[in-house]
């Protein structure tokens, strides 16, 4: 396990604005290909703000793909464990996008995305994830953010020592109709959802700063091991209404040139519905990550 130390201010890297719950905006130039010291610093301001936010940028893929590998390799995957745009696209860059008219693969497109911290279902998750906003505009759906670490932090006691060994078996989506699936406690003697399961800890450990954050989606079918369904139903339902409870989040409103790296570890992330007439175009790369802890 990691020890993480404070770092100096960096002289390159700016932070201009601390967000109320999580997230800040930095100030940073993208191109500038970093010593292994400035990843560093990089890193540290992500894994303590979660969410980083750098404004009015304009990269190409090339750009963009340099920015995202100063928080590792890109993520990848294989047939038997399919997430979005796995099976058809081989390059890192996806496009999320509505009205994308112009790209020959886009998804997502207008429907509400549930509470989810990407690839949740995999051996090993992505690590770090980052959009860039193409073109916005108006109406179009934010994106917000809910810090998992002080949403665990909040818990009772009680609760806390209940869910701490516990394990969270999470299925892929992608073997079912497409955007069919929403939480849903899988009862075995009923269904069992097809593709290969992995699981993890209901609370996980973050490498870095060894804080611990509550691992739970709204987005998938899923099971707690070791409880009864009855029971797992009833822990679903209370965690659920507890984060919903809280403020811990932040809503970030989209505009063109946008960039937003987030910690796939301590933060889950949600996409309301919007218009299918309203345009809506951002890429994503996603970071290779560890088997959670």
């Amino acid at each position: 396990m990691s020890t993480w130390k404070t770092i100096e201010v960096h002289e390159f890297i700016k932070v201009d604005k601390v967000e109320k719950y999580l997230g800040a905006e930095i100030i940073i130039d993208p191109r500038i290909q970093w010593l292994e010291k400035d990843k560093s610093y990089l890193q540290y301001l992500l894994y303590n703000f979660k969410v980083l936010i750098i404004k009015n940028q304009n990269l190409n893929d090339k750009e963009l793909k340099k920015l995202a590998s100063n928080f590792g390799d890109f993520f990848t995957t294989n047939k038997a464990n399919p997430t979005l745009g796995s099976v058809d696209n081989s390059s890192p860059v996806v496009i999320v996008g509505n009205k994308a008219d112009e790209f020959e693969l886009s998804y997502l497109g207008n429907q509400e995305v549930l509470p989810h911290s990407d690839h949740q279902w995999l051996e090993k998750p992505s690590s770090v994830s980052l959009l860039y906003a193409l073109d916005i505009h108006n109406g179009a759906a934010p994106t917000i953010w809910y810090d998992m670490e002080k949403i665990y932090d909040a818990l009772p006691t009680d609760i806390k020592n209940k869910i701490n060994p516990l394990k969270i078996l999470t299925y892929n989506p992608f073997f079912r109709p497409f955007g069919s699936i929403s939480a849903k406690y899988v009862d075995r003697y009923l269904d069992v959802p097809q593709g290969e399961t992995y699981d993890h800890p209901l609370v996980r450990t973050h490498p870095f700063t060894d804080r611990k954050s509550l691992y739970l989606h709204k987005a998938y079918e899923m099971e707690f091991i070791g409880l009864s369904v009855k029971e797992g139903k009833q822990l679903m339902k209370f965690l659920h209404k507890h984060i919903e409870e809280l403020p811990f989040k932040y809503v970030h409103q989209w505009k063109n040139n946008d960039i937003v790296i987030w910690d796939n570890r301590s933060t889950i992330h949600y996409r309301p519905t919007f218009n299918e007439n309203i345009r809506r175009v951002l890429k994503r790369i996603s970071i290779a990550g560890e088997k959670p802890f």
